[in-house]
């Protein structure tokens, strides 16, 4: 039996585009190995202003702070309103003030909601998110 790697736990799958939002490169890396022709993206266009922006089939957001979550949602969550599958991913408690209740908070005042929390490993959970 396989371990289920943390790509295969946020619902990507072969063919993926997932525009990942990230710190650190440890951060994005945790979402090593994509599943095959996954692709994991940076920016959700390309440089050029007048391309449209890229068909995404999911987001991945990390953050480590509250502040930082309060931050990313004003600039990012605008942003993913067309995208079908969308993932908070924070440090477990202990690490951070961050629960999967915090985040439940904040993301309703943009019309949002959590509908699933998931344990990415030891030091990681994933919340989805969906527009209410």
């Amino acid at each position: 039996m396989t371990d289920t790697s943390i790509a295969e736990k946020l619902r990507i799958t072969e063919g993926y585009v997932v525009w990942v939002i990230g710190q650190s490169v440890e951060e994005t890396a945790l979402l090593d190995p994509l599943p095959e022709g996954a692709v994991a993206i940076e920016r959700r266009t390309s440089d050029d202003e007048d391309d449209e922006p890229d068909l995404i089939d999911g987001a991945v957001l990390f953050v480590e702070s509250r502040a930082q979550l309060e931050d990313d949602l004003d600039e990012f969550l605008p942003q993913l309103g067309s995208i079908p599958v969308v993932w908070i991913c924070f440090p477990v408690a202990g690490r951070t003030e961050i629960a999967a209740e915090t985040i439940g908070q904040l993301v309703a005042d943009y019309g949002w909601h959590t509908v699933e929390n998931v344990p990415l490993d030891d030091a990681w959970s994933g919340v989805r998110l969906e527009q209410a």
